[in-house]
């Protein structure tokens, strides 16, 4: 899965790493009022579960098979392929957690099997005949439901959008379940020992997993949206996809309603905009100095022409701009905010809000908001900064680089990488004090797949880390080079860290004499700095020490 985000209501994050919108849903209040214990057409979801080495599947699919077919305006069918009596059946190996999720959810253990709303019917598929579809379709459903999807070739992916609207309570916890599936797919031989070869509406993936999305309790008037997207695998026919989605009880498995992509898709509201997936922010700042963006997501059904936009900071209004376009329903847009200078604080949220929406009141206010947390940079004050990077497949695809902000001047580097999986210990000497930008690059634009992980930390506290970040993923950090509460004499020497457990470091302008002394006075260590030394400490033990680098003179703890 590439990308899943939602248009309902923000939820903050709380972490040091590079934040995304995680999936949630929120009950929205109408401007459209609906009527109480409003009644809607119900669709069933009819979920089958089949094997290619199942002698019995082969006699009942083509029956069932053309009953699906007889109701499509009523029927939303998806079919998990298990690995009983054939551990071969290949479309069970093309997904074999998510089939077997859904088989373990139902108890399901002999095939063929099908399931019906959840908890409507549950059995074989002998026992169902136009009768049973009439009943229960029939029954009416509490929301109302709809879906719609595109397939980018070239990018190779499916991308889903799903719209639902509340219309009476729902007392119940909920959830979400999108599934792709493949509508028909033909072997020019059997597959497996039972002989068929034409197999429908075959589960590929389920967005964003077989787990669902979580709604929780619904009631009357409330309102969701959701765009999962997912790169392709495992497809026969790219012409056959398409999609279904459901709503599920958690507890008692009952559906409230299904859908599917042939119904027709109509936007519940006119102006519907969302804000979400807010991005190029860094979790960690010292500069005061932002350059957001935003996704905006038409969701109404009227194009989308323009939105008055707000970036609030810690409550504070900093800008306020107008975004004007073209939006079709469904579209969105990346939309760059400019350069925002604030004031920081230790926590920090940042907001994007849609103020109105082609120059009017947005239907749906409540998901106008999209926010990110940061945290303010403490000041590094000579500690040692230590870059663990533990390279995945491609370490070469791997650099970084530190910059300080206030002079653009790139002052460290490192990178590319030669062995794969491997951990790299770097030591980042820092002689100037200031507030500095940590980039790191991944030249496929995958990050740090699989094990690989970076992560800079300052002495045992760690700074930032990170892993899955696309082509690049910056934070900052603010460094002071004198370390310690002693007086130091000349301003052009650093000692640190300060205590210290082992490595001491010396950096000095020019060649200096180096001198240490213990706490009775006994020259320990004689040497010269070059710039830059290291002395390991440890070799003396623990105690307080006197360093004497030039005509400067430092205490330092050892511990």
């Amino acid at each position: 899965m590439k990308n899943i985000y939602f248009c309902a209501e923000k939820k903050r994050q709380n972490h040091t790493h590079m934040k995304r919108f995680t999936i949630i849903i929120a009950s929205l209040l109408m401007l459209l009022s609906l009527q109480a214990n409003a009644q809607n057409q119900r669709i069933l979801l009819l979920e089958s579960f089949t094997n290619t080495g199942c002698g019995p599947c082969a006699a009942y699919n083509p029956a069932m098979d053309a009953l699906i077919a007889n109701n499509a305006d009523k029927i939303a069918a998806i079919k998990y392929h298990v690995n009983w009596p054939s551990a071969t059946d290949p479309m069970y190996l093309h997904n074999t957690a998510e089939n077997g999720a859904r088989t373990s959810y139902y108890g399901v253990n002999s095939v063929p099997h099908v399931v019906i709303d959840g908890n409507r019917f549950n059995g074989s598929p002998g026992s169902i005949n136009q009768s049973t579809i009439n009943q229960l379709v029939a029954i009416t459903s509490p929301m109302e439901l709809c879906l719609s999807y595109e397939v980018d070739a070239t990018a190779n992916t499916i991308t889903v959008h799903v719209m639902g609207r509340v219309t009476t309570d729902i007392n119940a916890s909920c959830k979400l379940y999108v599934g792709v599936i493949e509508k028909e797919i033909h072997f020019t031989s059997a597959p497996g020992p039972n002989g068929e070869r034409d197999f429908y509406s075959v589960m590929k993936k389920m967005l964003p997993s077989s787990s669902g999305t979580l709604l929780g309790t619904l009631a009357a008037d409330d309102y969701f949206a959701y765009t999962f997207s997912w790169e392709l695998a495992n497809i026969y026919n790219m012409d056959q996809l398409d999609a279904i989605a459901w709503v599920q009880n958690t507890t008692t498995k009952e559906v409230y309603q299904a859908c599917k992509s042939s119904q027709t898709f109509v936007p519940f509201y006119a102006n519907e905009a969302c804000a979400s997936d807010i991005s190029n922010m860094k979790s960690v700042n010292c500069s005061g100095v932002a350059h957001p963006e935003f996704l905006l997501t038409n969701n109404g059904s009227n194009t989308l022409t323009s939105a008055e936009l707000e970036v609030v900071i810690n409550g504070e209004t900093m800008k306020t701009m107008t975004w004007t376009g073209n939006l079709p329903t469904l579209a969105s847009e990346v939309v760059e905010l400019g350069e925002i200078s604030f004031s920081f604080e230790d926590e920090n949220t940042l907001e994007v809000r849609v103020a109105s929406v082609n120059g009017s009141d947005d239907d749906i206010p409540a998901n106008n908001i999209a926010s990110y947390d940061f945290e303010g940079a403490p000041d590094i004050a000579g500690r040692e900064l230590k870059l663990t990077i533990r390279t995945d497949t491609n370490p070469q695809e791997t650099t970084w680089r530190v910059t300080n902000l206030a002079t653009g001047e790139v002052i460290l580097e490192g990178g590319p990488y030669d062995t794969p999986n491997h951990k790299y210990d770097e030591t980042l000497i820092v002689t100037e004090d200031g507030c500095f930008d940590f980039t790191i690059f991944d030249a496929g634009g995958d990050g740090l797949s699989g094990s690989g992980v970076y992560g800079l930390r300052a002495g045992n506290i760690t700074l930032f880390s990170g892993k899955r970040f696309g082509s690049s993923e910056s934070n900052e950090f603010g460094y002071e080079v004198v370390a310690g509460t002693e007086e130091v004499h000349n301003v052009t020497t650093s000692i640190y860290p300060n205590p210290t457990s082992g490595v001491v470091n010396i950096v000095s302008k020019g060649e200096q004499n180096v001198t240490i002394y213990n706490i009775v006075g006994q020259r320990v260590f004689e040497g010269v700095s070059n710039g830059h030394l290291q002395i390991d400490m440890k070799a003396y033990g623990t105690g307080i020490y006197a360093i004497q680098v030039g005509d400067t003179i430092q205490k330092i703890v050892v511990k």
